[in-house]
């Protein structure tokens, strides 16, 4: 999937052609991880199938294919403490990505507290508990609350980002190295996304979708020069910085762990 992680970061210029004669805007592409149909965030990394039977017709109803994992153990009754942090860490990789992304950011209401409608991906007809939002979990859940808020603070604040125009020679790709890897059954992904032409900083990423600890070399400019806003693999608040507060990276080699990101910007 590395090559459609690129393209949709880039802002699927495949469907909005990027030339003179159609010269479309990378913001009229609309990115999403989520949406009313299907799998709420919270239950997309819960989940490996529906559970629609409350809808009354014999878990037959909704989508089959849910594009769903859910982190070694099935729903949400007494989880073990380490799927949880895992799921967590999955809502925050889907968030990074999507408020990451050029174009047009959407995500469900109730994502960004972990809302759950307990495994149902169809709930068309449940004026109940189960499609209700639940305001107590944004209590409970404040840290990838924050997370949402900060993510969403730092994608205002560069508009490298969500630029009218596609990124076009401002992005450079990388790997764990200083080329993407080729192979079909590849996990790691690096970009630089130069901010000169937006008056903006540089951003560098990289994501880690392998089960392993992964050393990534830094590719652009010196030891130094780079701030870490984010590394979802911390735990709340270290997974990401209140602005003016970025931790320097001090030399070139960064370990990006297991299904994570980093997102560094330039001092």
């Amino acid at each position: 999937m590395r090559n459609a992680l690129m393209q949709r970061l880039y802002g699927s210029d495949e469907l909005f052609p990027d030339s003179l004669m159609e010269a479309y805007h990378a913001y009229q592409s609309v990115n999403f991880v989520t949406a009313h149909d299907g799998f709420c965030l919270y239950d997309l990394v819960s989940y490996n199938y529906k559970h629609n039977s409350a809808n009354g017709h014999g878990n037959t109803d909704g989508m089959e294919h849910n594009f769903s994992w859910n982190c070694g153990w099935e729903g949400d009754s007494q989880v073990p403490d380490e799927v949880m942090t895992l799921r967590k860490r999955q809502i925050r990789n889907f968030c990074c990505l999507l408020l990451l992304a050029n174009g047009t950011p959407m995500f469900r209401a109730g994502d960004e507290f972990m809302q759950t409608q307990q495994g149902n991906n169809n709930p068309y007809n449940q004026d109940n508990e189960i499609s209700w939002l639940d305001w107590s979990l944004l209590e409970k859940n404040q840290d990838i609350f924050c997370f949402f808020k900060y993510m969403i603070t730092f994608r205002k604040a560069h508009p490298s980002l969500g630029r009218s125009r596609f990124w076009r020679e401002d992005i450079r790709w990388y790997g764990s190295g200083s080329k993407v890897d080729p192979s079909h059954h590849t996990y790691v992904l690096a970009y630089c996304l130069s901010g000169a032409s937006q008056e903006d900083r540089d951003i560098y990423v990289m994501i880690n979708a392998y089960w392993k600890n992964l050393d990534f070399t830094i590719q652009e400019a010196a030891a130094g020069e780079w701030l870490r806003v984010v590394d979802t693999a911390l735990e709340s608040p270290d997974d990401i910085a209140v602005p003016g507060h970025e931790v320097p990276v001090n030399n070139l080699s960064y370990t990006v762990k297991s299904r994570s990101i980093v997102i560094l910007i330039r001092s």
